[in-house]
């Protein structure tokens, strides 16, 4: 064959290729964000951050969020992101407390005075950049941290008292903290996977739930706990964490992505929660609820009792007491910062919800 005669088979293999290219740099790849709530803080930071991934990398990155346990309870879905076949599990950290015990350390009772006072103070430089390191080892990594919730009790029968919470049987997290903390008042704290919550009161295997008015609104509790008592006795950060088996197996670009929108996406997520958490503190009574608040007394009382309960469970704990004085010496800096921004959040919200 003369060399004028290839031309145009070389002209159309070249045009074959190009019009293949696009398809192959286009390949997608897909994200699953799993979680075990509903409508709160965490789903809708989960919506931002699909709607972040997928517009930043043109669709390349499927994003699919999974709420209310649909990937499988706690233990499932932390498998999942050790194991890579999950990408992400927004979650409180303290679940994470068998990969590492100082997971706990933010969950000291009265360390914060506000989510953003616990946000600051995650977020903080001497505390975050140690904070993101306690799973590496297991190959999770959160690529963003925020204060999701503070705590209340939802029960069956009214906690108008300190007194009233002797004898009861209510669920709490995993955790030795949160066990301590109502052993301490004459309650028997009793850990409930998230999604058996609402059975376990309705059966009568509880007599209510420590947990967040943010994730219990939305989840119904009020339906079978209809009394909520604020007590403001910690506050529950939470993260998106990454598998790090999962991203690995992504081009560079998608892994820069997903960390660079990752990072934005923590102090929007903590006004979500305040506005979500505040939200809720009067629709409960609008579902038929009551809400109670602690006379001053006994909310002083819960503090000088509970307070101390950092130091010796968390603060003599060899391997969760490094984290924990960070965290407590990091709280100090941000104290009056987070006022400001605490202030400024709530004046917001008076003005939207009015």
């Amino acid at each position: 064959m003369r060399k004028l005669d290839r031309v145009p088979l070389i002209a159309a293999g070249v045009c074959a290729a190009l019009a293949a290219w696009p398809a192959a740099a286009q390949k997608t790849y897909e994200i699953k964000i799993g979680f075990v709530t509903i409508n709160d803080s965490q789903h809708r930071a989960a919506e931002l951050y699909k709607a972040a991934l997928e517009k930043r990398t043109g669709g390349q990155l499927k994003v699919s969020i999974f709420p209310a346990a649909q990937l499988g309870t706690i233990p499932r879905q932390l498998e999942g992101i050790q194991l890579g076949t999950q990408e992400f599990f927004v979650t409180p950290p303290g679940f994470f407390q068998g990969i590492n015990p100082a997971f706990q350390a933010p969950d000291a009772p009265g360390l914060f005075d506000s989510n953003w006072h616990q946000h600051l103070t995650m977020n903080h430089p001497s505390v975050r950049g140690e904070f993101v390191k306690l799973g590496e080892k297991a190959g999770i990594v959160p690529t963003f941290i925020w204060s999701a919730g503070v705590g209340a009790i939802a029960s069956r029968e009214p906690i108008r008292t300190l007194g009233d919470l002797q004898g009861k049987k209510l669920r709490v997290l995993a955790t030795k903290m949160e066990i301590a903390l109502m052993d301490t008042f004459g309650a028997a704290g009793i850990p409930i996977p998230y999604s058996q919550v609402v059975p376990s009161i309705q059966k009568r295997v509880v007599d209510g739930a420590r947990s967040a008015i943010i994730v219990m609104g939305p989840s119904k509790f009020y339906t079978v706990a209809k009394y909520l008592t604020r007590t403001a006795g910690g506050y529950i950060p939470t993260g998106a964490y990454a598998s790090m088996a999962a991203l690995k197996k992504l081009p560079q670009d998608l892994q820069t992505a997903i960390w660079e929108e990752g990072a934005k996406l923590a102090d929007p997520s903590v006004e979500i929660a305040v506005e979500i958490t505040t939200h809720w503190e009067r629709q409960w009574t609008k579902e038929g609820g009551e809400v109670i608040d602690l006379s001053d007394a006994d909310r002083k009382e819960f503090f000088r009792r509970a307070k101390p309960l950092g130091d010796k469970i968390l603060g003599s704990h060899p391997k969760i007491a490094p984290m924990y004085n960070l965290i407590k010496a990091a709280a100090e800096k941000t104290r009056a910062e987070a006022a400001v921004k605490h202030k400024a959040t709530m004046m917001r919200l008076d003005k939207k919800m009015k």
